[in-house]
Order: structure tokens, then C-alpha cells, then sequence
């Protein structure tokens, strides 16, 4: 057998523990690194108007329960990229006028340094106006909003579809907007694909619904279970898809409010922050993003930007 010299031993015993803390340490200062991420934040009132001067001690964001530092708070400006989703259906048939003033009077307020789309869903999804910042193209788009008698929507439809474009085109601040009344849907995806395709896009989803239009033209010929699985599905889009993404939904009893709600919709989305934070660098993303207001009073809306 070999006998290695004590002090041999010694010396490469500590080498080994020098190298050890060495590791030890570089270990430790990946784990205090940090990356920068950014999120589109909404600030309101009590009377949902939004809020401006905001400085970071006056915003928190946890990411899973954990709090984050915030570091930059900022005007979010333009370059939005808008789909803007509009029921064509026979439900829609007596609020198309009013759509039509609506969009034309938001189209207006978004259309500058934002990139907007129209698409029609009263049957198969249809592009009539493809993304664009000219407002002469979109106001005259409007020209194809109509109620198609015998049509139905298709509202989750359009909804995934358009989703998946943002995706495809990796839309850096994707904003989902649907206009809808309460007529039968005919979709052939469900909520959870809805879901999904939604959360790969980085959109946030915005809804406005005309309610108490369109159930008496529900087809009879429909069973009433797929009739109410239908509407279950629909229902469950329209209320988890702008909390979810840190959108917006909004109810109106008739469609003559829709103009209104519509420009409450590009109010808040001009008046919108980039929040930038920190957070380890690690290689799992967390599953919640939150962000809240140390200002009594106020609320807050998130959404991340998939870019980052």
C-alpha cells in the first residue's frame, strides 16, 4: 500500500476545501443574481377612472406569494397590437348600429401608434380589416358589420384564433377584445383551449357584453343540455378570460351604452404603466403574477410581458 505524506495530505485537504468555498460562493452569487421583467399595470379609482403618478414604493408584485422589488414604473404609451372581435350573428342583428358607432369612436381614440385588427364571428371567423394603424381603413371595415340572418356565433372560435395569430407573430403587447351579445354559440373549441392558447399569447383580454339580446332566437332544435353547455362555456370565456389575463369585462343592458363602455376601454388603455421588477434568476417561471396598491382605495390589473 502507498502511504501518502501527512503533509501532502494536509495541503491537498485544503485545497479541497478552498475549492469547495469557491463553488460554495460562485453558487451563492448565481443565486443572488436578478433579471428584469416587465407587466402592463391598470390603476383605478373607486369610479374605475384610472390613476396616474404612480412611483414604484407605491406598487407590489408577488410573484407566487413572494414579493418582488419594483424598480420602474412608466407611461406604457402605444404599440399595441388590438384584435378587435365583433359579433355579426342574427343575435347582434338590432345592436349593429350601435357596434358600429362604438367601434368607430374607439377606432379613433386607438388607431395612433397601435396596430388594430377587426374580425367578424356571426358564422366562421372572419378577418375584414387586417392589423393596421390607418383609421380610414378601419372606419371603412365597419361597412361589413352587420347581423347575418340564420347566422350564430362562434365567439370562442375567433377568440382562439386570434390568440394563436398573436403567437405566431409574437405580438409584444397582444390586446383581445370582444364585443358580444348573448345569442347561441356554435364554437368548436371549448373554454380550456380558449384558456390556453390566450395564456401562450401574453393577451389581455377585454370583453364587453350586451346582455338580454339573442336568447329567444336560440334554435330549438337544440337540446337543452348542449344549449346550456354551450352558454356554460361561453359564460365561463367571458368571466375568467379578462381576469385571468388582467383585462377587463363589462355587462350593458342595451346596446346604446356600448360607445360608452368601449371608450371607458381605450381610456384605461391609454392611461396604462410598464412596471419593470426584479426576480432571481431561475429556471422555472412562476405559475401567478400579482400586483396590488399601497394607495387606499385604488386597485390594480396585471398583465406580464410575454416578451420578456
Amino acid at each position: 500500500m502507498r502511504r501518502i505524506p501527512a503533509a501532502s495530505f494536509v495541503a491537498g485537504l485544503a485545497a479541497a476545501t478552498t475549492v469547495a468555498v469557491a463553488l460554495a460562493v460562485a453558487a451563492g452569487g448565481v443565486r443572488a443574481q436578478s433579471v428584469e421583467r416587465r407587466m402592463i399595470v391598470t390603476v383605478l379609482d373607486g369610479d374605475d377612472n384610472p390613476v396616474g403618478n404612480l412611483a414604484p414604493r407605491d406598487l407590489v408584485v408577488r410573484e407566487d406569494g413572494a414579493a418582488r422589488e419594483v424598480l420602474r414604473v412608466e407611461p406604457a404609451g402605444a404599440e399595441r397590437q388590438i384584435a378587435v372581435l365583433v359579433d355579426t350573428s342574427e343575435a347582434a342583428a338590432r345592436a349593429t348600429r350601435d357596434f358600429r358607432a362604438g367601434l368607430s369612436a374607439f377606432f379613433e381614440a386607438m388607431h395612433e401608434g397601435n396596430e388594430i385588427s377587426l374580425i367578424s364571428f356571426g358564422g366562421p371567423p372572419r378577418i375584414l380589416v387586417g392589423s393596421t394603424g390607418s383609421l380610414n381603413r378601419l372606419q371603412d371595415g365597419l361597412g361589413d358589420v352587420f347581423g347575418f340572418a340564420g347566422s350564430a356565433a362562434y365567439l370562442l372560435d375567433a377568440m382562439a384564433q386570434a390568440a394563436e395569430g398573436f403567437t405566431r407573430r409574437e405580438a409584444a403587447r397582444p390586446i383581445l377584445m370582444a364585443l358580444t351579445t348573448e345569442g347561441v354559440d356554435y364554437s368548436n373549441v371549448r373554454a380550456r383551449e380558449v384558456f390556453e392558447r390566450v395564456r401562450e399569447s401574453g393577451a389581455a383580454v377585454y370583453t364587453l357584453l350586451v346582455a338580454g339580446r339573442g336568447r329567444a332566437r336560440a334554435d330549438p332544435g337544440l337540446l337543452d343540455a348542449r344549449r346550456q353547455q354551450e352558454e356554460m362555456e361561453r359564460n365561463l370565456v367571458l368571466e375568467r378570460g379578462p381576469r385571468d389575463s388582467g383585462g377587463r369585462s363589462e355587462i350593458v343592458l342595451t346596446s346604446i351604452a356600448v360607445e360608452n363602455a368601449l371608450m371607458e376601454f381605450a381610456t384605461e388603455l391609454r392611461n396604462q404603466f410598464v412596471v419593470t421588477y426584479a426576480r432571481p434568476d431561475a429556471l422555472i417561471p412562476p405559475e401567478r403574477i400579482e400586483v396590488a396598491v399601497n394607495r387606499t382605495g385604488l386597485t390594480a390589473r396585471g398583465t406580464p410581458l410575454k416578451g420578456d
